[in-house]
């Protein structure tokens, strides 16, 4: 446990370092460990595996274990790809009480970091992102992938999906259910015979492996469009 004279010893970095590293000093930094078993607790709460999280945030897995365990300083950019996979927000991870024990920070350069954090958040993977990269990945359109056809290349599509959904920790089948205008029951038996394809069928791997691609795609046109528009 750390104590608050460990906070007042050290100063807090000035407003463009912490544009650049949030401010966490060294990888031992007290205010570092926070955040990363933060992190950590909240991903282990939501039930979602060290793999995926690497996979869904494209950090390697060994630096992505490395940031949970505090062995490495957690940038701004690594911090804001893990919170919008774990669908949290950032002051859920801050250490606000911290802040009262630091005299060098008051609470308006407080407000004016979490709001500028805010504001670079990356959007978060929609239904319809998660509907574009089936779609893209089966040569399909949208019509076809929600029809009542039982063909097996649109049911099989249909079953990425809710691979795809599965993984995403604030989307859900229920959602999927009414945008596919399918039974939520029948959503989960195709996502039950995907996972046990999965370990024979290399092609239906690929084919989940494109969607994954096309959807990170997805999401960093979209980070790139909201980064326009806040020039």
């Amino acid at each position: 446990m750390h104590t608050p004279g460990l906070f007042r010893e050290r100063r807090l970095a000035t407003w463009g370092n912490l544009e650049g590293s949030l401010a966490l000093g060294s990888k031992t930094d007290p205010v570092n460990e926070f955040v990363s078993s933060t992190v950590r607790r909240i991903r282990i709460e939501k039930g979602i595996r060290v793999q995926d999280m690497a996979r869904r945030t494209g950090i390697p897995l060994g630096s992505y274990s490395c940031l949970e365990t505090g062995r490495y300083r957690m940038s701004l950019e690594n911090l804001f790809r893990i919170l919008q996979v774990l669908g949290t927000d950032i002051q859920q991870v801050w250490p606000g009480e911290i802040t009262e024990w630091v005299e060098e920070v008051d609470d308006e350069f407080i407000e004016k970091w979490v709001e500028r954090a805010r504001a670079r958040q990356v959007p978060q993977v929609s239904l319809q992102d998660v509907e574009q990269a089936v779609c893209e990945t089966y040569a399909i359109d949208r019509q076809q992938l929600a029809s009542p056809s039982r063909r097996r290349e649109l049911a099989e599509a249909r079953a990425v999906a809710t691979v795809l959904v599965k993984e995403t920790p604030h989307l859900s089948l229920v959602e999927l259910s009414r945008l596919m205008r399918r039974d939520v029951s029948s959503l989960s038996h195709a996502l039950r015979r995907t996972y046990d394809r999965l370990s024979y069928d290399r092609a239906l791997r690929l084919k989940i492996r494109h969607a994954r691609r096309t959807l990170n795609r997805l999401q960093r046109e979209a980070a790139r469009r909201v980064g326009a528009e806040q020039e």
